[in-house]
């Protein structure tokens, strides 16, 4: 299928050295929608204490996902290297055929409705670690995932939703009792 440059899709974007975070404003400053996602079950020491807290960090430094057309989003990205003195491309490309990485409306929207929950029982996983066919392919109702879908399936001893971004990752919903769970056919 042929891209028209005025189509807006969710491209991936990768910036070496951990500096997705910092092209962030560049981002904000044109108006683009970006979705950068964080790990809620990183734990840290406050102060040389023995005490521990929760903190928010990237899930990988280095990705940002970022929802425009090539024809806004290509002039940001030139300038953003500048700024950042970036040489590399910054559109994560598929290996076979180095074409961009354009993830689907619905895909994003349920990646995004698991993945933002500040819940830190989500559990980022390699696409390689789950089984999928042991699961069903499902739509949420209710409670703090309602309206996502993805594979309800059990998961590290509890019933989760899993969405999966192919050729990246999948995130996996803390524990979904299962009168929210509707299965798709």
């Amino acid at each position: 299928m042929q891209y028209c440059n005025t189509d807006v899709f969710w491209y991936v974007l990768f910036v070496t050295n951990g500096k997705a975070d910092k092209i962030k404003p560049c981002l904000e400053e044109a108006s683009i929608e970006y979705f950068f996602p964080v790990d809620y079950n990183s734990e840290h020491k406050i102060g040389g204490t023995e005490h521990h807290e929760w903190v928010r960090l990237p899930l990988l430094r280095s990705l940002i996902f970022v929802k425009s057309s090539k024809s806004i989003l290509d002039p940001v990205l030139r300038e953003a290297k500048l700024r950042l003195s970036i040489s590399s491309d910054l559109y994560y490309r598929n290996f076979s055929d180095k074409r961009a990485i354009i993830i689907p409306e619905n895909q994003m929207q349920n990646f995004i409705a698991v993945a933002k929950n500040e819940n830190k029982h989500i559990m980022y996983l390699s696409n390689e670690e789950i089984n999928f066919q042991r699961g069903v392919k499902a739509k949420i109702t209710g409670g703090m995932f309602a309206g996502a879908e993805g594979v309800f399936m059990r998961l590290k001893g509890g019933k989760r939703l899993v969405v999966s971004i192919p050729n990246l990752f999948s995130v996996a919903s803390s524990y979904i009792p299962s009168c929210y769970v509707q299965t798709i056919e």
